[in-house]
């Protein structure tokens, strides 16, 4: 029996939290078989990633990826570079940390409006922070292992970080992805990819765990950073979508959080104590009818149990 939609059940290789959400996913999917996009024709998906909700005091870490068709992607590519000819031309990055610098706030809405052009996926993920680890074990790589001996000298909140990285981005493609697809993906230069030989170790522990998902052979797999980018601020515009979405959820997440009472699974498109740019990315994130699909999910513990919880949003 062919699987609904654009999506590979990962029932037989997914573990834990991955089976949940797939689960999700299969169920989403066989409603909406469009909800999630066809990147099937790719030669080459395109991947970036980032992260909020660090902080201490942060009620959620949230990590969101964008998978894009890349070589489909020209129209966005026209439009983002007429904004950056109206709005950035000093090449100035956007990111929603900077968004107060008044000439990236006018080029907020035109760049979401851009974005929207990107056929692809953006997935959101946000996991609540009392949680540890979404891994069995005292950590989530054996580091008695000689083979793992390099990653014994990261801290163990990075390593925790990474594994949860490296395991939505390889769920993601196999759920995705079809045999003999390139793969590029391009991480901003964070804690876990803060030098060359961090991301030397990151893109070793990419290959290891993306063939436990896989069942099937891609082209090339390959991962950088942003500081890759050519100068055209290609690589880092496509970076900033992830970045946008989870500083926003993050904020929303937090205010929801100290809001007395909470109204637990609820994601708010508007709230009177949202920042403008929470405001703006939240509204567009909740437009479905564009080639550049949006979905997020929420991790928490169930009361009372070391359980773990999926509460899904699809827009």
């Amino acid at each position: 029996m062919s699987e609904p939609g654009f999506w590979r059940s990962q029932q037989a290789n997914a573990t834990s939290i991955f089976r949940i959400i797939d689960d999700s996913i299969r169920k989403m999917v066989s409603r909406s078989p469009t909800s999630l996009p066809d990147l099937r024709p790719a030669s080459t998906i395109l991947i970036t990633s980032d992260y909020s909700g660090e902080h201490s005091g942060a009620k959620y870490q949230v990590l969101s990826f964008l998978l894009a068709d890349i070589e489909r992607c020209q129209q966005w590519d026209q439009e983002r570079m007429q904004l950056r000819a109206e709005f950035l031309s000093d090449k100035r990055r956007m990111s929603f940390k900077r968004l107060n610098d008044k000439q990236r706030h006018k080029a907020l809405k035109p760049f979401l409006e851009a974005a929207n052009n990107i056929p692809g996926l953006a997935f959101t993920v946000a996991v609540d922070s009392s949680i540890e680890s979404l891994f069995a074990g005292p950590a989530p790589l054996d580091l008695d292992n000689p083979d793992f001996a390099a990653f014994q000298a990261w801290k163990p909140e990075i390593l925790e970080k990474a594994f949860r990285t490296i395991h939505f981005v390889s769920f993601l493609l196999a759920g995705l992805s079809r045999p003999g697809q390139n793969v590029l993906w391009f991480i901003d230069e964070d804690s876990i990819a803060a030098n060359p030989d961090r991301l030397r170790q990151l893109s070793n522990l990419f290959a290891w765990i993306a063939s436990s998902y896989l069942t099937f052979d891609l082209g090339h797999l390959r991962c950088g950073t942003t500081q890759c980018d050519d100068g055209s601020r290609r690589i880092e515009d496509l970076a900033a979508v992830p970045d946008l979405i989870a500083g926003a959820i993050s904020e929303q997440l937090q205010l929801v959080h100290n809001m007395s009472p909470d109204i637990p699974g609820v994601f708010w498109i508007h709230r009177g104590d949202f920042s403008a740019k929470t405001s703006l990315i939240t509204w567009w994130l909740a437009d479905t009818m564009k080639p550049l699909r949006r979905t997020f999910c929420l991790v928490g513990s169930a009361p009372n149990s070391t359980e773990l919880t999926v509460s899904w949003f699809h827009f």
